[in-house]
């Protein structure tokens, strides 16, 4: 996977690119597989961690997280 990333990051055209996230993708798929869990649970997964804390759109990166009790 974090091969797969660096190639996606060092992909000098959108072709490159697109490529290279079909990898990383065929990597989670495989992974899921792996995990015995399908796609659709991935995605709603991720639709419940987005909705409760954002995504990557806007290019904001979390950096620290305390738990309730402030540690």
């Amino acid at each position: 996977m974090q091969e797969e990333a660096l190639e996606f990051q060092k992909a000098t055209s959108p072709k490159e690119a697109i490529e290279e996230l079909a990898d990383i993708l065929e990597l989670v798929h495989t992974a899921i597989q792996m995990y015995d869990v399908s796609y659709k649970q991935l995605k709603e997964i991720r639709t419940q961690k987005k909705r409760k804390r954002g995504g990557f759109s806007k290019g904001i990166y979390l950096i620290e997280v305390k738990d309730e009790e402030g540690s």
